[in-house]
């Protein structure tokens, strides 16, 4: 190699950029025989481009409403990067296949040592036909959910994440072809600590300079009106001797880059988080203007201030937002008025011990 690169080698661990191509390069014209082992490895890194497809941005807003409902619950959750992108063209006009469908079965942490479970990589008919959730000692809500969640929809697939003696369901459902799919939403439910987060998905236009133009988006005062009326329920029924938080208010928006390829990691889509108070409140501020007919846009080149992937999923994780003291029926409630839509749908339920934050922090130092 070159010996201005010759320095910046690692003995061991990751290579820079430039370094690495150079090692590559001089591997194959030394080695030219490792050709078909290097290709092997780097497919199995290799991002997944779904262009314009309406399904591939399905799967990947399913992929992200997953990767965030694991780092809500303070999981690492290593095993999602492990997925498998589709292994052919996804078609706008068909039902796109659910994530967690391509999560193999080798990567679900629930299945480790239990040798007599059932592929679960397989979309199964009905609810009933996954024994694996039955034998689960879990808490009344949750198998509350689980049962409206069968009565509502056959396409629903589910994970079991393990870490740190907390349990976190993850179930992924749509109902819909990919023509018809309004939208993506996350519902997050952390059962010890009784409270509720729900994650409207939205995208930033890349053909718009890449803004997002609430008024242009029909779907918008709807969804709205069903946030202002869960936000509302919410306050309803929490009393003063609640646990505080930030935000008791469970409606949030994301609005996704505009990107077409998804690493093969375990890297989230960047986005902006609001409140929906926030939210709405944003699109009277004069700030967000475009300057030519007063149309208000969202973008990264002008709104003043938003919650990013790491710091939206710290307060959720915290407990610093989220309801309080909400009871199931929220929860059902919700559930229903989402499947009721034709939208993708994450939903997951976290339940387990719950240690101080302090000792979470000390793990997550660790690395364990």
């Amino acid at each position: 190699m070159p010996g201005h690169l010759q320095r910046h080698l690692a003995t061991e661990g990751q290579q820079t950029k430039t370094a690495g191509s150079e090692l590559r390069r001089v591997l194959l014209e030394r080695r030219p025989e490792a050709r078909g082992a290097i290709d092997e490895i780097e497919g199995a890194i290799a991002s997944w481009d779904f262009g314009t497809s309406r399904a591939g941005q399905a799967v990947s807003l399913q992929r992200d409403g997953t990767l965030i409902s694991a780092r809500m619950a303070g999981f690492r959750a290593p095993d999602l990067a492990e997925w498998d992108p589709p292994a052919e063209e996804l078609y706008d006009d068909r039902m796109p296949p659910l994530f967690l469908d391509l999560v193999t079965e080798s990567s679900a942490s629930g299945s480790r040592g239990r040798p007599d479970r059932q592929d679960r990589t397989r979309r199964p008919d009905t609810m009933a036909a996954q024994p694996a959730l039955e034998d689960h000692l879990i808490a009344h809500d949750t198998h509350t959910m689980r049962g409206m969640l069968s009565n509502a929809t056959d396409h629903v697939a589910w994970r079991e994440f393990r870490e740190h003696g907390r349990t976190l369901l993850v179930g992924n459902a749509n109902r819909a072809t990919a023509e018809r799919l309004l939208g993506c939403d996350v519902i997050f439910y952390n059962v010890s600590r009784n409270s509720m987060v729900l994650i409207q998905y939205k995208k930033l236009d890349a053909e718009k300079g890449g803004f997002y133009y609430p008024n242009s988006d029909r779907n918008l005062a709807k969804e709205l009106q069903r946030m202002r009326a869960l936000d509302r329920y919410a306050a309803s029924v929490t009393d003063g001797s609640r646990e505080q938080r930030l935000d008791a208010n469970p409606s949030w928006i994301k609005l996704c880059h505009p990107r077409s390829v998804l690493p093969h990691t375990s890297e989230m889509i960047y986005g902006m988080y609001f409140s929906r108070l926030q939210f709405e409140s944003l699109r009277q501020d004069a700030r967000l203007k475009d300057g030519r007919n007063s149309a208000v846009r969202f973008g990264y080149k002008n709104v003043p201030g938003y919650l990013d992937n790491t710091l939206f999923t710290r307060l959720a994780e915290t407990g610093q937002i989220g309801t309080s003291g909400t009871s199931s029926d929220l929860v059902r409630q919700q559930v229903f008025r989402t499947f009721r839509g034709q939208r993708d749908l994450v939903l997951a339920a976290l339940y387990g011990d719950e240690p101080p934050q302090s000792e979470r922090n000390a793990i997550r130092r660790v690395g364990r």
